[in-house]
């Protein structure tokens, strides 16, 4: 087979761009998936990290628990349908003008059916949250310092993943779509791109190629090329309560707390309660937006460990939680005493970072020292952001496909 473009991996990034540039129906565009095909939208209510077909565990060198979504819709599909934005000054040196970022976000809000969770749908635990931090509650589309709304791409109560982006346009004339097919490695000669090599032997030839298979499974690809890869990771703390009464929560996560270069999650209910997982206690996360800094090299993954300047504002987060779960205001939902800190640093699974655009690729995604090949997923993503990467992963998708 040959193509115009083919598109290595369709999850959130994969499957926006693949969306966008089949608009032209000149252009004859190959989406390559190792996963199943077909949009996947499990309840908001139910993260199936579990799902053999829908999740994939990975090995990571520490031994912390790394899992990536499969299929057509990526990591979209099992994930919380948490879709904040950074805060704007995130943006400010990236290699992109504030109107094509804005531009990109607005499009890639209406695409994914982005909106902010209502007063009238917060959880037991969201509520008392907000009630606990006091101050206005921001549910505009720009977080800022102070707490924040969550925006969450869904619609009747289930995610709307970028799998059903795609799958609308399924039927266009020069749109392919391959699921169950795992890219083994990019075709080279000289110093160009020309196509994929797959599992089977196969190799499909492109005049350029879009690796779109998420920050480490995109590293696994590039990596042959260029050398190690840096990678960075929100490292996270978690504060645990038991609660005196059942907790209700239409989603995992529906509003946040933005402070001292933390964002502070509270979680609706157990994370058993949205997984298959044993309980542990309902959830307050602490996560530090400057992130970990660790290497990729072919198969192996290292996620890094916070610094000590990260490590202490975690710690002071940690605190803060801690007062305030044993506080007032949580008095009827916490059982006295129950209050526990996880002694394990864990990871928000949200690698990012190893191709920064403006350093190893260009504002195009393009890859410095080699032609036909681009990168557009979180591996692009050039800086640390306040909140989690997927919205500006989708907007970046959107963007540079309006550049291509």
């Amino acid at each position: 087979m040959s193509a115009d473009v083919v598109i290595v991996g369709a999850g959130s990034a994969g499957c926006v761009i693949a969306e966008r540039l089949s608009r032209d129906p000149s252009r004859a565009v190959i989406v390559l998936e190792r996963g199943p095909g077909g949009p996947f939208a499990a309840p908001l209510d139910r993260l199936p990290i579990d799902s053999p077909d829908r999740a994939t565990p990975i090995v990571e060198r520490g031994g912390r628990p790394v899992v990536r979504g499969s299929g057509v819709g990526g990591s979209s599909a099992i994930n919380g349908a948490y879709f904040l934005r950074g805060h704007r000054d995130d943006y400010r040196s990236w290699p992109w003008s504030g109107d094509e970022i804005d531009s990109a976000f607005d499009a890639a809000a209406a695409s994914m059916r982005a909106t902010p969770f209502a007063d009238d749908e917060l959880g037991v635990l969201a509520r008392t949250f907000e009630a606990a931090c006091g101050g206005p509650v921001n549910t505009g589309p720009w977080p800022s310092d102070g707490l924040n709304r969550v925006w969450s791409n869904r619609v009747d109560g289930a995610r709307w993943t970028a799998g059903h982006v795609l799958s609308a346009a399924a039927g266009r004339p020069g749109l392919t779509i391959r699921p169950g097919v795992d890219v083994v490695a990019l075709e080279t000669s000289g110093d160009e791109v020309v196509g994929v090599r797959v599992a089977t032997g196969e190799l499909i030839e492109a005049g350029e190629v879009i690796v779109c298979a998420g920050t480490l499974g995109t590293a696994r690809l590039v990596a042959p090329l260029v050398g190690p890869l840096p990678v960075h990771e929100h490292a996270e703390r978690i504060v645990r309560f038991t609660p005196r009464t059942a907790l209700r929560a239409p989603a995992l996560l529906q509003t946040v707390l933005h402070v001292d270069g933390l964002e502070i999650r509270a979680y609706g209910d157990d994370f058993a309660a949205f997984t298959s997982l044993e309980p542990t206690g309902a959830p307050i996360g602490v996560a530090d937006r400057a992130g970990t800094s660790g290497v990729v090299d072919g198969e192996s993954i290292d996620l890094g460990v916070p610094d000590a300047a990260s490590s202490e504002r975690m710690s002071r987060g940690v605190r803060r939680v801690v007062d305030m779960l044993e506080g007032r205001t949580f008095a009827d939902l916490v059982e006295p005493g129950s209050v526990r800190v996880d002694p394990v640093i864990g990871l928000s699974q949200h690698a990012w970072g190893s191709l920064p655009a403006g350093e190893a690729t260009d504002a195009d995604g393009r890859v410095q020292g080699w032609r036909g090949l681009r990168v557009v997923d979180g591996s692009i993503l050039p800086g640390p952001l306040h909140s989690g990467p997927h919205a500006s992963i989708v907007m970046l998708a959107v963007l540079v496909a309006s550049r291509i």
